[in-house]
């Protein structure tokens, strides 16, 4: 698969400005939709970078100023200190509001980034709106998330071949992030933010492997409670979380059956977790995709539910 788009325009960000925020420890990299509304953050999953939010941030930017910025070892964010625990990066993101003299906002995490938006809720409770967990409403400390990861077969991660150019390592990044999506030009931006391109044509990851392993093993050990968030929240979920790489019969089965044992007796415990725990959680399930491709097959659907929550 070869798609005709070219990356010096597509890493233009519509926005008003781009910037940094530094300390000793880290320097983070933002986008900021820049007006004088309410502050809307939003995080990212684990090896997204700010830019899979555009389109979306686009939308709410006429009642919101959003900001979206690159975890620590993300796409041009930088770790002077090698650490990736929740505490760590809940502080990135104090240091982000205080650098932008932002005293509340509300905040909206995609994936791991619900453990941050806990966190921070937890830590700092009047600086924070709303919360809005996107397809992030998990417990990723419960085994059941470690043993879907274990359990993804071997076939489906990307090979030395995949990693050779940046057209073949796109067409397994397709296939394996949102293959029950059309590739366009959010998920080109956020996919050419996710690499580093060699001298000799082959791709590493951004963040590269070892430091992925790392935040992963420091987010399977953070237990998420939601006891003292007062907050009002959305949880928005996806009606399923993983997706079929290929079209090949005995990988389908596969993830079906890692679906069917593993992975939705994990997300019915962790829903369970936020109807017990969070308070004052507004629960809902967009009708399509998965914990990629849900975000561009429900996009106006979310935009509306977002904006109406944050305004109720």
């Amino acid at each position: 698969m070869t798609i005709e788009f070219r990356p010096e325009e597509m890493m233009k960000p519509i926005v008003s400005i781009e910037g940094f925020v530094t300390s000793t420890d880290v320097k983070l990299h933002y986008l900021d939709w820049q007006s004088d509304k309410p502050a809307l953050i939003l995080i990212t999953g684990l090896g997204d970078t700010p830019y899979l939010y555009e389109s979306l941030a686009g939308a709410l930017s006429n009642d919101y100023r959003v900001i979206a910025y690159a975890r620590r070892d993300h796409e041009l964010s930088k770790s002077f200190n090698n650490k990736y625990d929740n505490a760590t990066l809940v502080s990135d993101l104090k240091l982000l509001m205080d650098s932008l003299h932002i005293q509340k906002a509300n905040l909206l995490g995609w994936s791991m980034g619900g453990n941050e938006i806990t966190g921070f809720a937890t830590a700092y409770p009047d600086r924070v709106d709303k919360l809005v967990y996107f397809e992030s409403g998990y417990d990723m400390s419960d085994p059941g998330f470690s043993i879907m990861v274990s359990a993804i077969p071997e076939a489906a991660y990307a090979t030395p071949a995949d990693m050779q150019s940046v057209d073949a390592y796109r067409l397994w990044y397709h296939h394996f992030w949102a293959r029950d999506v059309e590739w366009n030009k959010v998920l080109e931006k956020n996919f050419q933010g996710s690499i580093h391109i060699k001298p000799d044509g082959s791709v590493e990851n951004v963040p590269n492997d070892t430091i992925f392993r790392n935040i992963l093993s420091e987010v399977m050990q953070y237990h998420r409670s939601y006891k003292k968030i007062n907050t009002p929240a959305l949880v928005i979920y996806a009606p399923s979380f993983l997706h079929s790489p290929s079209n090949d019969p005995q990988m389908i089965e596969t993830y079906d059956q890692i679906d069917a044992s593993i992975v939705i007796p994990w997300r019915n415990r962790s829903r369970e977790q936020v109807k017990r725990q969070l308070k004052n959680a507004t629960i809902m399930e967009v009708p399509t995709g998965s914990h990629i491709s849900f975000l561009f097959l429900n996009e106006a659907l979310l935009v509306k539910t977002i904006r109406e929550f944050l305004k109720s």
